[in-house]
């Protein structure tokens, strides 16, 4: 699986994001989801408004990514454009199970989140009825509306998408719930840990008596952010 990171530099400089910024940033967005960007690709030649599919980079990339990758870009409004445009791209990605994640909104907005043990629609969902209902009248802009229905979602307790929370999941109220397989996995983590074992030990412990794949920083993250719960 390859993970593909998408810099935009505008043409027309109306939306200019220097190449060095858009670059740290993705790769900082990549380790937070426990990914390293294998690709890097600059579309430096049209403007904005001009569909991802008819750009040089944008279509090669397409065309290229297969069943599993991984698509990183800054900004949701560099790929998405009209909202016809987003859902025809949506539905290719989707189709070619292909994960689009853009660091402004925080999460995949073409698959349903993936964890262990459980699969969530998570902020996918929220994108696409966005879109699909912004087609049928004038051209929006989806950034703003998408962190409107997160802001909504987040003042009545709800999960807002993204990657669910190791140890949790979405009940059926649309709010987080203690996994009780996976809190105990955690606290078993925190045991090893307090023995003296490194992340990197706990990770192939997991890994062999659970069969969880964690690298040895995602099982470090599990562990500081529930340490001071236990």
């Amino acid at each position: 699986m390859t993970t593909v990171g998408y810099v935009f530099l505008d043409v027309n400089r109306d939306t200019l994001t220097p190449l060095a910024e858009q670059r740290q940033l993705l790769e900082k967005y990549a380790q937070k989801l426990n990914l390293f960007c294998d690709e890097l690709l600059v579309e430096e030649s049209f403007a904005s408004d001009v569909p991802l599919l008819e750009r040089i980079e944008g279509r090669r990339m397409i065309e290229n990514v297969q069943k599993g990758d991984t698509i990183l870009v800054m900004q949701a409004k560099w790929v998405l454009g009209t909202p016809q445009n987003a859902l025809s791209l949506i539905k290719i990605l989707k189709d070619q199970e292909v994960s689009l994640f853009c660091a402004d909104l925080d999460g995949n907005i073409s698959m349903p989140t993936q964890r262990k043990l459980q699969s969530t629609q998570g902020i996918a969902s929220i994108v696409y009825q966005l879109c699909e209902a912004l087609s049928c009248g004038e051209r929006g802009n989806h950034g703003s509306a998408i962190r409107a229905g997160k802001a909504r979602l987040k003042r009545e307790g709800k999960y807002m998408g993204g990657p669910v929370p190791f140890g949790w999941v979405v009940g059926e109220d649309g709010r987080l719930t203690e996994d009780s397989k996976q809190q105990e996995l955690i606290a078993e983590m925190i045991l090893l840990k307090a023995d003296r074992w490194s992340y990197r030990d706990i990770a192939g412990k997991m890994q062999k008596k659970q069969g969880l794949k964690l690298s040895h920083e995602g099982i470090r993250r599990i562990i500081l952010k529930n340490a001071n719960k236990k």
